[in-house]
This record gives structure tokens, C-alpha cells and sequence, in this order.
């Protein structure tokens, strides 16, 4: 097994042993989880290394059969493994895991209640997470697709706070329905494309005749390279699709979940949510609704792209009226993830990149500005805007820091926000220019709100109660300069990102004609 296996696997077995360890050894278990989650990120950084540049082929490729069906579907036998592959979608998107991952876990050093249990649930979440972006098979990105929804809802119904119980049930149901719509579109692009192979064989005599039922990315992606599925069959699964992505990634009008899940959930829970496990839906739409289904792509890019903008600018207005810090984040990932959605139906090459770059930038800024919020809400004891401010001058470091993070969601030159909204607008003006033009007043408005809570937080009079509060922590410290020198690195030297990305989505728009 390669690496990609072992970045799974690792935190898997990290969480048994927290089960093994005695309840009193708390400072064992979260040793255990800080190695369950560092090696499978550093093994991430190696294959980021290692990648190889240019190459659209999906790369650190393993696989085991898990189960065979015979006649599963019809007379089309089925396959059923566990297989794993990194191509330059995918493969920054691992490395975002593995950042966030470890950084929570040390944010969540803190956790006194049921700690054995609380990192079994991270490790698993961790685990659910990598299998998702490592995954080659519809089957295994599923899977632990599964295993993210799980382990979440206990994060969130034990270690959460107030409403937790009804939050979790909340997000099991949303995103719980989302999997049931992705299932259908799943087993549906698999079958027609089974269906379509066969009959193209025989009409043309061709020697690639295949007789069986694949779930397999490449198999899948080889198909697609040697013929297409109608376009009715296209439009109909494009839509199962986008609507599985619609409701996993909490877009108008299924939102409502997302802000009472940031707002009732731990921080480093909230890290985990926010900079990784919200960027799913849109990963499986490039990776299955771009690449398999172009031309249901095709059909509705423009119904796709107005629904990007009302994402954006109704996130935008939203999170102006949020006093919760956590609220105004859930709203600005509702608005920035507007954006993707819009790139991604302009079908354009650099369109497409700015979709991966926004991706991993926001990830990486909603979990800095998690911990940032959360670390000031455990001397402060409160997340309104309203109750705060002046803090800038009892916590410089962890305000300063915040304002960063702020000032990269609204896109500052120098920081990660602005090349992923630079190339997304460059990609949509070219799809949609009117659209695009009204989206980028959602831009302007994430200037005002989060500039204006911002102010309402760290600057003006300081309130008397929080005066002399300590500043950020030595293992505070550790969080904070690796995301923000992150955030920094990707905008100052956006090639870091552009280099692997490039390859990928070349091949995807050649095959699209985007």
C-alpha cells in the first residue's frame, strides 16, 4: 500500500489505541492523536513534493478489492474496492486536511470532557476527510463520506455547546440527504456509462468492450476520453448531482445548517468543518459533474452561475447582520463558496484553477480565523462583536493575527484571497461577464462586514473587563504562524498551487472544450 492508503490509515489506527489507552492518561491520548494526525500530514507534504508536475494522470495510485457482485445491475457484475489516487485537483486538497487536521487537534489540547472519546471522533473525521480527497473509486469517496457525516455528529451532539442535540440533528439530516442524492447520482453515472461502453462497442466493433460495472475514476475517465453520454442522460444526472452539492455545501436555499453548526460547535471541531469538510460538495462536482458530465455542465452553466451570485451576495448581506463571529464566518464561506460555483460554470482553464485556489485558501483562512475567534472567546468568554472591542490592546498578537486572516477573506494583495479571486473573475468575465460583474459586489460587501466587525472587535475603547487578559500562548504560537505563513506563501508565490493545479485542469477543459 502507498502512501495515500497510509494517510488514511494512520489516523484509523491512532483512534483505536486512544480507545486502549487507561481514561486517566489524557495527556497519552492527546499525544496519540497530535502523532495521529502530524505523520499522515508530513506524508502528505512528501507527496506534495513528489508530485509530478504537468501530468493530468492520477498519481500514487493503490487499490484492493473489497466485495464482487455478480449481476449487480442486470447482467453488469460490479467490483467493489477501496482505491486510492492524487491527480492536481485532489492532491492540494490532501495537503489542506493535513494542515487543518493537526492544528485542530492542538487547538483541542484543552478538551477536559471525555477526551478519549472526542479524539476518536477527530481521528476518524480526519481519516473520513483524507479518504474523501484520496479516494479514485465512487465507491471509497463515499464511503468515507459517510465516515465525515458520523464522525461529526458526534463532535458536535457531545463536545458542542446550548442547542448541540438539535444542531447535530440539524446537520446529520441536511448533509444526510445530500449523501442519499449523491448515492443516485453515483450509481446513475456509473450504469449509463456501463450501458453507453457496451453499446458502443458493438456498433463500432471496437476491442475496448467492457461487461462490467465500474465505480473506478480512471476506468470512468478512459470512457469518457472514448465516447460520451447522451445529453439528456448528461442533464439529468448533472442535476442529481448539483443538487447533492447544493445541500453539502449549504448553498441558498439549503444554508440554514451550516451557521447553527459553526456557532454550537467546539473550535477545533469548527477548524475541521470550515477548512476542509465544507469544500467536499464542490470538489465532487469538478471531479465527477466537470470531468463525467460536460455537457449536463454545458446545459445549465448559466442556471449554475446565478446560483453562484445569489450564494455570494446573499451570504454577503447575511453575514453584515450576524453579531456571532462564528455566524460571520458560516456566511462568508456561504458567500466565498458562491464564487467557486460561479468559476466552475464559467468552464474556463483559469477559471477552473481559481476554483482549486479559492478551495484551499478559504480553508486555510476559515481555520485561522476559527482559532483566532475561538482563542479570544476563551479569555473573553463571548463571540459578539458587540460586546467586544478595544481588544487590540490586551491581545496584539492574536487581533493582529485575525486581522490578517480578515483582510485575506476580503482579498489583500500579498495574501491567498486575492490570486484565487483574481483568477476566478478572470474565468467567469469570460463566461459570464454580466454575472460576474454583480457578483463582484459581493466582494465589496465582505470588505464592509468583516472590516466593520473587525473594528467593532479589536479597535475603539476597550471595555474594563477585558483589560489585562493574556495574549496568545507558546502553543498558540505554533497554529498561528504556520497558517498565516501559509496564507502569505500562496499570495506572494502562487505557483506553489499553480504548478500542480495546471496539468489537471487543461485536461478537464480540453475534454469539456472550455
Amino acid at each position: 500500500m502507498n502512501m495515500l492508503f497510509w494517510l488514511v490509515a494512520i489516523p484509523v489506527i491512532a483512534a483505536i489505541i486512544t480507545l486502549l489507552i487507561p481514561v486517566r492518561s489524557q495527556g497519552a491520548v492527546r499525544t496519540v492523536a497530535f502523532l495521529g494526525t502530524i505523520i499522515p500530514a508530513l506524508l502528505a507534504l512528501v507527496a506534495y513534493v513528489a508530485f509530478q508536475r504537468g501530468s493530468a494522470l492520477l498519481q500514487f495510485g493503490s487499490s484492493f478489492t473489497w466485495l464482487n457482485i455478480q449481476n449487480a445491475f442486470g447482467q453488469l457484475p460490479l467490483n467493489i474496492q477501496f482505491a486510492f489516487g492524487a491527480d492536481g485537483i485532489s492532491m492540494p486538497l490532501i495537503v489542506l486536511v493535513g494542515v487543518v487536521s493537526f492544528l485542530a487537534v492542538i487547538r483541542n489540547f484543552g478538551i477536559t470532557h471525555r477526551v478519549k472519546g472526542h479524539y476518536f471522533w477527530m481521528l476518524l473525521l480526519v481519516a473520513g476527510l483524507y479518504g474523501v480527497f484520496a479516494a479514485a473509486d465512487m465507491f471509497t469517496l463515499f464511503f468515507f463520506l459517510e465516515a465525515t457525516l458520523v464522525a461529526t455528529f458526534f463532535l458536535i451532539h457531545i463536545w458542542g455547546n446550548e442547542r448541540r442535540q438539535y444542531v447535530a440533528i440539524k446537520f446529520l439530516l441536511y448533509r444526510g440527504i445530500a449523501s442519499v442524492v449523491l448515492l443516485a447520482a453515483f450509481v446513475g453515472i456509473a450504469y449509463m456509462y456501463a450501458v453507453q461502453a457496451q453499446q458502443v462497442s458493438t456498433s463500432v466493433y471496437l476491442p475496448y468492450s467492457p461487461d462490467f460495472l465500474s465505480l473506478s475514476l480512471s476506468q470512468l475517465l478512459d470512457e469518457a476520453g472514448k465516447f460520451q453520454l447522451p445529453v439528456a442522460t448528461q442533464n439529468v444526472l448533472f442535476l442529481v448531482l448539483l443538487l447533492a452539492v447544493l445541500i453539502e455545501e449549504a448553498f441558498v436555499p439549503f444554508h440554514t445548517w451550516l451557521a447553527d453548526t459553526h456557532e454550537h460547535s467546539d473550535t477545533g471541531t469548527n477548524m475541521l468543518i470550515g477548512g476542509a469538510l465544507m469544500k467536499i460538495g464542490l470538489y465532487v462536482l469538478i471531479r465527477f459533474g466537470v470531468e463525467l458530465l460536460p455537457q449536463g455542465l454545458k446545459t445549465y452553466a448559466l442556471f449554475v452561475g446565478i446560483l453562484g451570485v445569489i450564494s455570494i451576495l446573499y451570504g454577503a448581506f447575511v453575514a453584515f447582520a450576524q453579531k456571532d463571529w462564528r455566524r460571520i464566518i458560516a456566511f462568508s464561506s456561504i458567500s466565498h463558496m458562491g464564487l467557486v460555483l460561479l468559476a466552475i460554470a464559467s468552464m474556463q482553464a483559469i477559471g477552473l484553477q481559481g476554483a482549486v485556489f479559492m478551495l484551499v485558501s478559504s480553508g486555510l483562512l476559515n481555520a485561522l480565523m476559527f482559532f483566532t475567534v475561538g482563542a479570544q472567546a476563551d479569555r473573553t468568554k463571548t463571540y459578539s462583536r458587540e460586546v467586544l472591542g478595544g481588544l487590540s490592546k490586551s491581545l496584539p498578537v492574536l487581533s493582529g493575527v485575525m486581522l490578517v486572516a480578515a483582510l485575506g477573506l476580503v482579498g489583500l494583495p500579498g495574501l491567498s484571497g486575492f490570486i484565487s479571486e483574481f483568477s476566478l473573475f478572470v474565468g467567469s468575465f469570460a463566461g459570464f461577464p454580466v454575472l460576474s460583474a454583480i457578483g463582484t459586489l459581493g466582494m465589496i460587501l465582505a470588505a464592509l462586514y468583516m472590516l466593520y466587525a473587525m473594528q467593532k472587535t479589536t479597535f475603539g475603547p476597550m471595555r474594563p473587563q477585558f483589560e489585562g487578559l493574556a495574549d496568545a500562548r507558546a502553543i498558540e504560537y505554533v497554529p498561528l504562524v504556520i497558517l498565516v505563513a501559509l496564507v502569505i506563501w500562496i499570495g506572494v508565490y502562487p505557483g506553489v498551487l499553480g504548478n500542480v493545479v495546471h496539468g489537471t485542469v487543461q485536461a478537464i477543459t480540453a475534454r469539456i472544450g472550455g
